[in-house]
């Protein structure tokens, strides 16, 4: 080799080291965590999810009844006491928190808000079961109109169903689809049930829910009973990525806590355009650092136990994490992830097999998804 030939592999071998430390030095400086915000411990244990409802304000470790649930409100509300309530036909449904419940319809102990959703692996799986095409639809409550489009049939209280309301909901939907057209077949041949009253009164009437329930719904059934308020495109939209997404999975290996709230909340916020109040301030504080380590986010599978700011800190992050897997490799690579899931395969696996290298294990993609969070340069695939 001639002088000439080893100036070159000398030159291009310095040009390549000098690279390599700018890139460590940044990277290193970029990720550090700043030393005040540390990691969280797993916060959560105790009995099954679908044993415990959350609230913001309350003491920690208040139950409910099993199976009782609640969705997520945008104010203040309280908590139903009793067992489980079986209205129209008696299929387990969950409670939708009332955005406009009086003081005195509220418990002393109990004051609520934003309150986070929960759904039971028992009434997730129930889903698979469903998917036969129903040969009847529900009876038409008295004084509602009834109509059906391609994807719903509505229930409105009036003399005839709205165009605003089916265009509106057909027009989220779709949406909806545009993530999870995947994962939901059956939607091309079962409808959703939707009942929409006008007011919190004639919900009640037909349902028999108390003053603070703000709505329901029946994931088995394919049913949402909502009245008119703010907050009732965001709850549609929450609950319809739970029909949407959880029936993907099986009864032996249902949707991971994590993946199910993180990819409802994500529709619901991006799709639904119906962010909950506590999301921003807990994605500030994982940007400065703060969360859990992500190996115990994905095994967690309950939330007792856990004060409320733990809760919601990990719901934050669930759903970022999902939107970092969505946004940050276009095409199928998310279903592709979440079918391993699905197959019994360990997370790291189905990880790799679906986003390749580098990420072959939790810890890598932690790392990555702190970076992004931080500078925002990873995340582009489908902005």
């Amino acid at each position: 080799m001639d002088i000439l030939a080893k100036l070159r592999v000398l030159f291009w071998g310095l040009v390549a080291g000098l690279w390599g430390l700018f890139m460590y030095q940044y990277m290193n400086n970029d990720l550090s965590l700043p030393p005040q915000i540390r990691l969280s411990k797993n916060p959560f244990t105790g009995k099954p999810m679908e044993e415990r409802i959350v609230k913001k304000h309350a003491a920690p470790g208040v139950y409910a009844p099993p199976e009782a649930r609640i969705i997520p409100p945008q104010t203040s509300t309280s908590r139903p006491q009793g067992g489980l309530i079986k209205p129209l036909g008696g299929a387990d449904i969950k409670e939708i928190v009332s955005p406009s419940g009086g003081a005195a319809d509220r418990q002393q102990d109990v004051v609520t808000e934003d309150m986070i959703p929960g759904h039971s692996a028992k009434e997730k799986t129930a889903m698979r079961a469903s998917g036969a095409r129903s040969e009847t639809y529900p009876e038409t409550p008295k004084g509602f109109s009834m109509e059906e489009t391609r994807n719903f049939v509505f229930y409105e209280e009036g003399l005839k169903v709205s165009d605003e309301l089916k265009s509106t909901v057909e027009n989220l939907h779709g949406s909806i689809m545009l993530d999870l057209v995947a994962f939901s077949p059956w939607t091309r041949d079962n409808k959703v049930f939707i009942f929409y009253s006008q007011t919190p009164a004639t919900y009640r009437r037909i349902t028999g829910r108390p003053a603070w329930s703000g709505g329901a719904a029946s994931l088995s059934e394919r049913k949402i009973y909502l009245y008119k308020s703010d907050e009732a495109f965001g709850i549609l939209a929450h609950e319809l990525t739970h029909m949407y997404f959880d029936g993907f999975f099986t009864p032996s290996n249902p949707s991971p806590l994590w993946l199910s709230e993180g990819i409802a909340t994500y529709i619901q916020s991006e799709r639904g355009y119906s962010t909950p109040n506590w999301l921003t301030h807990n994605l500030n504080l994982l940007q400065k650092g703060g969360g859990f380590k992500l190996q115990d986010l994905v095994r967690i599978e309950n939330l007792q136990d856990a004060d409320e700011e733990n809760v919601r800190l990990w719901y934050a992050q669930s759903y970022s994490v999902v939107r970092f897997l969505l946004k940050i490799k276009a095409g199928d690579a998310f279903y592709v992830f979440c079918r391993g899931v699905r197959d019994g395969k360990p997370a790291a696996q189905a990880l790799y097999q679906a986003y390749g290298m580098p990420y072959n294990k939790l810890s890598s993609l932690e790392y990555a998804w702190r970076y992004d969070l931080k500078t925002g340069k990873l995340a582009t695939a489908n902005r």
